[in-house]
């Protein structure tokens, strides 16, 4: 046995945890990110735990590289090629507008310039029938226009990516196929991303944004993704090694290179894997997961201990990437979420954040803006002097100096600014939690709060109160729980058939051939990833009435595609749109617009060792913390580290470790289980 490794390297720290497989000791590591290039903080937290990555037996990084690139449009220069007459698809976009009566809105850029988007004279029809045959001089043409625009800029293949994406690609790919081949020889080193790998669906507008996004980020993944490897090799790794995908999944670091849109939310795919294991360890099968770091806060939800799964995620409003992801809500709510005053005189905080460089005001690198830090120093929440267990000094009075600038513009005193920094930080939270709970019919009092994140813990307790979940757990290592995510992740690989199909006239012999062709096409690239073994395999279909445009995801039966298994699924769709919306259309035809099969490979489960028996832990400082803005409170200080089962701690209190401080605010007791999850309930 060796050790596990698990990374994860956000936008503002990069962290690291190191398990031993024989006895679940885990050892972890905080460094700030080093977003130039983000392997450099990998490395060096690698050898600041001291690990010989010789005697790594396992390896995954969770990483939000790929979107942060896309949210801030770092990405490469793509030229979009597409089938001629259809160049303008990126930018027409869908009718819907965000914000219905504000005239001042402008829909969001595609991330691909207007001049670069460029036609090809091909087309075949929706039954993958020639309609416009791709010829060599079409070809020639294309390469001679793509010269034409890289003439008068200087884009070095490193920077530069081709997004292929033709009218019905998904049915018949051969075109797509034939103009990569001819790019290839005509632009070497030149990445290339095509429709029908990237997303084989149908709706031209979301394949194309799919699309362009993957090829923005190619270069950048691959290029971080291979100077890892390289540090890792020269440090005696020797072992394939993986990396987390947006469905919750890993797949090999070479595949990732290849298939960047897959891990566009890799980092943040960990954390909720981990809340659902935190919450299963605590009893808990309904856990909403409360990820807060320096730059944002994720939050998503496990509903009877299944994780639930989307097709709908966006850059931006109206920036979709059609790709297999957890769901899950993201806001620009961190630690290092400016605070500022809008033009009506009101107190805002976020989405704008100050981020690792310059970070925070009291980090004392440049940064002069109050952020949600600053104000947890100046309520004293936050202790100056054991901030990432004292690497990372906090200057309070830089902290308090910002803070006072925004009290100035709001009329308020210091403390009070503070508090409602905290405040407003924490209802725009808890309203995220309401979308994913009380606007979809599920009850939060029902569920309990999982949170982790280097600032989870130090808001949960307000945020469970504002929407009245059940206990609060805290993971140990809060601050590196994704990290520890990335250990459990099963391999996983999703796979889809795009086909219309009618209720009244369908070809079942045909459909079972092509779901059984998805099968063993997931099972074949689940091999290629590393897993062996027999994965558990997942079918459904994306079904409608007829004349609807979107779909609704229903499980299709084990088995053969009998006319029996046909019959359930039909009741299947009904059932759970009765259930979705509150009737059914009697007697009317149903559409199947895709198939789609998940195989997953589990990976074995490593367990966090069990806590030594000790006596009851003693405070080892104590400290005045505002819980309003009247009066502070003299607070005891806890460390992480000495508390075991014995312990009841009644609040106030503070626990302080490494990555993270846990609030315990005034009528809350805290628990300690045996292998070290911490729960938190009101009186």
């Amino acid at each position: 046995m060796g050790v596990r490794i698990g990374i994860d390297t956000g936008g503002t720290f990069t962290d690291l945890v190191v398990m031993d497989e024989a006895s679940g000791q885990v050892d972890i590591v905080k460094l700030p990110s080093t977003p130039d290039e983000p392997s450099r903080a990998i490395l060096a937290a690698l050898r600041q735990a001291g690990i010989d990555p010789a005697d790594a037996t396992y390896l995954v990084l969770g990483t939000t590289v790929a979107v942060n690139a896309l949210l801030q449009r770092r990405g490469a220069r793509v030229l979009y090629i597409t089938t001629e007459g259809f160049e303008d698809v990126p930018f027409l976009q869908r009718v819907s507008r965000r914000f219905h009566y504000d005239l001042d809105w402008e829909r969001p850029l595609p991330l691909v310039a207007r001049r670069d988007c460029l036609g090809v004279r091909e087309r075949v029809d929706y039954k993958g029938e020639t309609v416009t045959a791709l010829t060599a001089e079409g070809i020639e043409d294309l390469i001679a226009a793509i010269r034409e625009r890289l003439a008068d800029v200087d884009s070095e293949p490193a920077n530069l990516a081709f997004a292929l994406n033709f009218l019905f690609s998904y049915v018949r790919p051969d075109h797509e196929a034939s103009v990569r081949e001819a790019l290839t020889e005509a632009f070497p080193g030149v990445p290339i991303s095509a429709s029908h790998e990237v997303a084989p669906i149908w709706r031209e507008y979301e394949r194309a944004s799919t699309t362009i996004a993957d090829a923005a980020v190619k270069p950048l993944v691959s290029r971080f993704l291979g100077s890892l490897d390289a540090g890792l090799r020269e440090r005696g790794f020797a072992r394939s090694w993986s990396v987390m995908k947006s469905n919750g999944g890993q797949m090999l670091a070479e595949t990732a290179g290849e298939r960047p849109v897959q891990t566009v939310l890799s980092g943040l795919s960990g954390g909720i894997i981990a809340g659902q294991a935190f919450g299963a360890e605590a009893g808990a099968s309904n856990v909403i997961t409360f990820d807060m770091g320096g730059t944002s806060t994720d939050v998503g939800v496990v509903a009877d201990d299944r994780i639930k799964y989307t097709t709908a995620w966006e850059i931006e409003f109206g920036l979709p990437v059609a790709a297999p992801f957890i769901e899950m809500t993201t806001m620009g709510a961190g630690g290092g979420s400016i605070a500022w005053v809008n033009k009506g005189g009101l107190l805002q905080v976020g989405p704008q954040s100050a981020g690792a460089v310059p970070g925070p005001a009291c980090y004392s690198q440049g940064g002069e803006e109050a952020t949600v830090t600053d104000a947890n120093v100046v309520l004293g929440r936050l202790n100056p002097d054991n901030f990432l267990g004292g690497d990372l000094p906090l200057d309070a009075d830089l902290a308090f100096r910002a803070i006072e600038r925004t009290a100035r513009d709001v009329g308020l005193p210091p403390v009070d600014t503070a508090y409602a920094v905290v405040e407003i930080a924490v209802e725009n939270i808890a309203e995220a939690m309401r979308l994913l709970t009380v606007q979809r019919g599920l009850d939060p009092r029902v569920f309990s709060l999982v949170a982790f994140g280097g600032a989870g813990p130090l808001h949960a307790a307000a945020i469970a109160r504002v929407i009245g979940t059940q206990a609060t757990l805290i993971p140990p290592h809060p601050g590196l729980c994704s990290a520890f995510g990335t250990l459990l992740a099963d391999i996983r690989v999703d796979k889809t058939w795009t086909h219309l199909v009618r209720s009244d006239a369908p070809d079942l012999a045909d459909l079972d051939v092509r779901l059984n062709g998805l099968v063993r096409e997931a099972v074949e690239d689940l091999g290629r990833e590393g897993f062996e073994g027999a994965p558990a395999i997942h079918r459904s279909a994306n079904m409608r009435y007829l004349g609807q445009n979107y779909e609704e995801e229903i499980p299709i039966p084990d088995g053969p595609l009998t006319q029996d298994a046909w019959q359930q699924l039909l009741d299947g769709f009904e059932q759970h749109y009765e259930a979705e919306y509150g009737y059914r259309i009697a007697n009317e035809v149903i559409e199947v617009v895709q198939l789609s099969v998940s195989a997953v490979g589990a990976a074995s489960k490593p367990q966090l060792s069990p806590l030594p028996e000790r006596p009851p832990a003693a405070p080892r400082a104590q400290r005045r913390v505002y819980f309003d803005p009247r009066e502070p409170v003299a607070c005891p200080v806890f460390e992480r580290s000495d508390l075991s089962p014995a312990d009841v701690i009644q609040g106030p209190a503070v626990i302080e470790e490494l990555d993270s401080t846990t609030l315990v605010h005034p009528g809350q007791t805290l628990t300690v289980g045996s292998r070290g999850l911490a729960s938190l309930v009101w009186a």
